[in-house]
């Protein structure tokens, strides 16, 4: 059955590849055709990553100061057609866009992170099964990939990329802010990292900021720090405020 089934996700993305190389594409930003996308909406990435913690008011964790989180876009205009894409989409071509994105942002962070005093990992908030299985690819460890390389560029290398938070099965990364504050913390599991050993998380997007606290929570239960995260884009104020109940 599993393998009928994979069978089947491996014919269907593979159609999807086929129909992608014969329909004009289109600039995932603007719209504009026979682009893979255009330098306008292409020059949101290029921003430098900016602290964008104060944008997630699920993020407070109690007893806890809220930890920075760096982003180099707002998830609207250009940001959110590009994510879209990529993410729903199956835009494979994103792929190199995105993850320069993330090296170029985790190397403009790195100077902050150079104080701290252990060895720095990256672990990423990964993707539900389901949709890694659907995508066809591994979203959240092209990031982690990038993150670790782009911490490297700026002066920490041997930063390593350790795969230790998982989502219980059945969460539902994309539920309503109230769904995802009430139960993301019994959905979050993480499992040891080495003694020494301080956390950067990943992540693609942050919208209300339940997901990083909840990583933060299951990794600081075990005796790891959690110095700070990246995302490549944040919801706006506007937004968080609206999914959130607040105000």
């Amino acid at each position: 059955m599993a393998g009928t089934r994979r069978a089947i996700e491996v014919a269907t993305t593979a159609v999807r590849d086929v129909v992608r190389a014969v329909v004009p594409v289109e600039c995932p930003g603007c719209g504009a055709l026979d682009v893979r996308w255009c330098d306008t909406c292409a020059a949101v990435w290029w921003e430098p990553p900016l602290r964008s913690e104060q944008l997630a008011p699920r993020l407070d964790v109690e007893g806890r100061a809220p930890f920075p989180v760096w982003a180099p876009a707002t998830l609207a205009g250009p940001a959110h057609g590009f994510i879209a894409a990529w993410k729903d989409a199956g835009r494979r071509d994103l792929d190199a866009v995105l993850a320069d994105a993330m090296r170029r942002s985790a190397a403009a962070v790195a100077p902050a992170l150079a104080a701290i005093p252990t060895r720095l990992t990256v672990v990423d908030v990964p993707s539900r099964p389901g949709a890694r299985r659907r995508r066809g690819r591994d979203l959240a460890a092209l990031l982690a990939s990038a993150a670790v390389e782009g911490l490297g560029d700026g002066g920490l290398p041997g930063v390593k990329h350790r795969r230790v938070v998982r989502l219980a099965h059945g969460e539902q990364r994309g539920g309503s802010a109230r769904r995802r504050w009430s139960g993301m913390s019994a959905a979050v599991t993480s499992a040891p990292v080495p003694q020494g050993e301080a956390v950067v998380l990943v992540d693609d997007v942050m919208t209300t900021g339940a997901t990083l606290a909840a990583c933060l929570r299951s990794l600081e239960g075990r005796g790891v720090p959690v110095v700070g995260a990246i995302v490549l884009a944040v919801a706006d104020a506007g937004r968080a405020t609206a999914t959130s109940g607040l105000g």
